[in-house]
């Protein structure tokens, strides 16, 4: 240990290092770095000691767990009697403030928290902390980090992370969704099923915007119309184009008004259409805590892509509004989720917030059998929605994925991770690998310059979250 380095550990931290003796080194090793922001999870490396903070009725305890496992609440629950929730970022960010951290290294004196400590977590030879005051590491040998834990609950508290993740087999999906609510759901109502999903038809309007895409003879005037027979659609897409974020200086005082002057043909037809799909399900009341509500997730997503789209080379750009669409409809399959299972919609939010340092999509594997990507891709293609944001939806966390509509895919992937690494979205901060940037002809500047700017602009864009959440 250099002394030169202490300055990078927060004082409460290095004085739990020095009262306890502990030989560590301090490291920025980027190797590490880049093992546990990249994806596919097989590189969350078992060796990063992760902390989480939780509550009950008796009071909080952190439990400390291998970065490539998942924090299971059911077996803490049956290990010690007591059913846990997440600490909210609020209290989170108080307990940093009181310990002078900016983030929670994995060793129990720098809190006092009653701790627990996984077993697996045991069988490394050495461990990953990060320091507490900023991107450095504590490199520690095993034998001293089990001096810290001394006094605390050694337990298996903890599921394996499954990685087995059906991104190229559709037909998998169905097979996944038959068999999760075979598993869930009662056998009276799975009867009445009769191998069919319990999901909604499509919605009238939608069904008539889809007629419209396919016609090349419709026009303005027509989807026009088309929208007005829906006064909820009328006045969302009304106020979609007086929004300050399209910068119009001139009264709008009618749809077709608003679809020439400010919005076009285009981006209005898929806009109609990706409102009408988020209309036909209800948002859900309670969704993991500390994450971006549903469409303000939507609109923000859906605005990258858009703005991403024009920073692509015109050999290279696909549809703009199509690439929007697919931004608004990312995240759907999480309103299919609390629509088909309601129960265990709540039990995936509170394992989500217990699992902060995993992408939320394998804890879903692991209590349902199934992805929402996958249950919101098999609605969409039951309602013959367009191919390209099928498989944007379904593909979008796949970074290997070089099918058909490739491009949209690519998209998603890339905007929702530019969001996160700036505290937007819904998951921990991935790394954007280059090659796929590169095939989209992106660079991490140019991404990152987007996203700036679009986060800058942010009250804009919350004029149209306010209509969309009435």
């Amino acid at each position: 240990m250099q002394m030169d380095v202490t300055m990078a550990i927060p004082a409460t931290v290095l004085k739990v290092l020095d009262d306890w003796h502990i030989n560590y080194q301090l490291t920025d090793d980027q190797e590490l770095f880049q093992l546990m922001q990249s994806n596919p999870p097989a590189s969350y490396s078992a060796k990063v000691a992760n902390v989480v903070f939780l509550k009950d009725t008796i009071g909080q305890v952190q439990v400390v767990i291998p970065g490539n496992r998942l924090l299971d609440l059911n077996q803490l629950a049956h290990q010690l009697g007591r059913q846990f929730t997440a600490l909210s970022g609020a209290e989170l960010e108080k307990l940093k403030r009181q310990h002078g951290l900016t983030a929670f290294p994995a060793l129990p004196q720098v809190t006092g928290i009653e701790s627990l400590i996984d077993s697996h977590l045991l069988e490394q030879e050495e461990l990953f902390i990060v320091s507490g005051g900023g991107e450095e590491w504590l490199k520690l040998p095993m034998e001293q980090f089990r001096t810290l834990i001394t006094r605390s609950r050694i337990g298996d508290y903890t599921a394996t992370l499954h990685t087995d993740i059906h991104y190229q087999d559709a037909h998998q999906d169905l097979d996944d969704v038959h068999a999760a609510l075979k598993q869930f759901t009662p056998l009276r109502i799975r009867q009445r099923l009769n191998e069919t999903l319990d999901l909604p038809p499509l919605p009238e309007t939608a069904r008539r915007i889809i007629e419209l895409r396919i016609d090349p003879n419709a026009d303005t005037t027509s989807l026009a119309q088309v929208i007005e027979l829906d006064p909820g659609m009328s006045a969302q897409v009304m106020s979609w184009a007086r929004s300050p974020y399209y910068g119009t200086r001139t009264e709008i005082k009618s749809i077709e008004e608003a679809v020439i002057r400010v919005l076009g043909f285009d981006l209005t037809i898929n806009l109609a259409l990706g409102l009408s799909l988020g209309r036909s399900l209800s948002v859900p009341k309670e969704g993991p805590h500390g994450y971006a509500p549903y469409w303000q997730q939507s609109v923000v997503t859906a605005s990258l892509c858009a703005e991403l789209v024009r920073q692509i080379p015109t050999r290279l750009r696909p549809n703009q509004s199509l690439a929007y669409l697919c931004g608004l409809l990312h995240n759907f399959g999480y309103l299919v989720l609390g629509h088909v299972f309601p129960p265990q919609f709540t039990l995936v939010n509170r394992h989500i917030e217990a699992n902060p340092h995993v992408n939320r999509m394998y804890v879903e594997r692991h209590l349902l059998g199934l992805t929402r990507e996958q249950i919101s891709a098999c609605l969409l293609q039951q309602w013959r929605m367009p191919d390209e944001l099928i498989a944007a939806v379904r593909q979008q966390h796949n970074p290997f994925y070089e099918g058909e509509h490739a491009e949209y895919a690519r998209l998603l992937y890339i905007a929702t991770r530019s969001l996160r690494r700036h505290g937007f979205g819904d998951g921990p901060s991935e790394q954007t690998e280059d090659y796929l940037l590169d095939t989209l002809g992106l660079t991490a500047d140019k991404v990152e310059e987007a996203t700036t700017n679009l986060i800058a602009r942010m009250d804009d864009l919350q004029v149209l979250v306010q209509m969309l959440n009435r």
